[in-house]
């Protein structure tokens, strides 16, 4: 295996598949050469760049925001109180609040503050923050937020900002410090497989990469609810089961459990290495409970991303019939190794 560790030019894949963009995945074509990127912030600083390049030539998005200035021209509704009060009458001026159709809007305001952080770095290439830079000065007129304050819960995207979804998502790691953290006031990048949120994005990649590619064997998620036995009343506080993807072809079912983790293995009795108990048994309720009322041949697998434990790979069993298996998705090696696992795994179910 080669030694050389891709696990940056990765992470720019698995947002690609994420995000659903499909120019960013034809990566060759989309830069003109293969660019390679020596951290997380020359990556999501060149990502941020390229789509944020393409909404200044499109144009900020705009909405109406209430304002309150003090004008000599009537404006709006005045807010005669607000005025006796600053005393702008001996200035023949007043306090009036009117809607004032701005890009100052929150999302702008986002992206600003995300490009100040970038700007305020000390990690990117000098080229990379030469280009944040130079995007930064279209954002003159729009405020800068506290970052600790911005409320991802409550943004809202429709039709008319939809190409906002990708800038904001990224600007969503990076403020987040998803992948970068700070220890004793300096920066410092987390190990790829330090943070277990980056599952959310292992997960979602590896479904939308099926979503692109095998889109015949329908992949997706499956909501599922306990198969309570005749007589018995449903317990209202249960769980529902939801698998991150499920593959069919035919009358065969294939769910895959995705894991990313610091550790694949735990400690079991004796000292001995195990794979996680709990992932185990997860996956067995899935395939139990998703045959209990269907006809199709169900199996499963564990989907872990490859750490530095040493694990055999596609290790199958079968469990009261059902065919169950471990695999590892070594994301340290080059992308077209990773797509050939993952086709691999389409494949061979097909053809079983």
């Amino acid at each position: 295996m080669n030694n050389k560790d891709y696990r940056i030019n990765n992470i720019y894949y698995m947002l690609a598949y994420a995000f659903r963009f499909d120019k960013l995945i034809e990566k060759n074509k989309f830069l003109g050469s293969f660019e390679e990127f020596e951290n997380v912030y020359d990556l999501l600083s060149f990502m941020l760049f390229t789509f944020i390049n393409k909404m200044i030539k499109r144009g900020f998005y705009k909405d109406y925001k209430l304002t309150t200035e003090i004008t000599s021209v009537a404006r709006g509704k005045i807010n005669f109180g607000q005025s006796i009060k600053e005393n702008t009458f001996i200035n023949r001026k007043l306090v009036c609040i009117f809607d004032d159709f701005s890009d100052n809007i929150y999302l702008n305001k986002i992206i600003k503050t995300t490009l100040f952080y970038l700007i305020k770095s000390n990690k990117m290439k000098k080229e990379n923050k030469q280009k944040i830079k130079k995007i930064y000065l279209y954002f003159d007129d729009i405020d800068i937020l506290d970052n600790r304050t911005i409320r991802w819960n409550q943004i809202i995207l429709n039709k008319s900002n939809r190409r906002y979804q990708v800038i904001i998502n990224i600007c969503y790691l990076i403020l987040k410090e998803l992948i970068i953290t700070q220890e004793n006031g300096e920066n410092r990048y987390r190990d790829f497989f330090e943070d277990e949120k980056l599952s959310v994005i292992y997960e979602r990649f590896v479904r939308e990469y099926y979503k692109k590619h095998y889109p015949k064997l329908n992949p997706s998620i499956k909501s599922m609810k306990w198969n309570i036995d005749e007589g018995y009343p449903m317990i209202d506080f249960l769980p529902t089961m939801i698998t991150d993807i499920n593959l069919y072809h035919e009358n065969k079912v294939l769910i895959i459990d995705t894991k990313f983790y610091a550790n694949i293995l735990e400690k079991g009795r004796y000292d001995k290495k195990i794979i996680s108990r709990n992932n185990w048994n997860q996956l067995f309720a899935y395939i139990s409970n998703y045959s209990y009322n269907s006809d199709k041949k169900v199996s499963g697998m564990l989907l872990y991303a490859q750490t530095d434990e040493e694990i055999a790979n596609n290790s199958v069993t079968s469990v009261m019939g059902y065919k169950m298996s471990i695999r590892v998705l070594d994301l340290r090696r080059d992308f077209n190794s990773i797509s050939y696992e993952l086709n691999k795994i389409a494949d061979d179910f097909i053809a079983e």
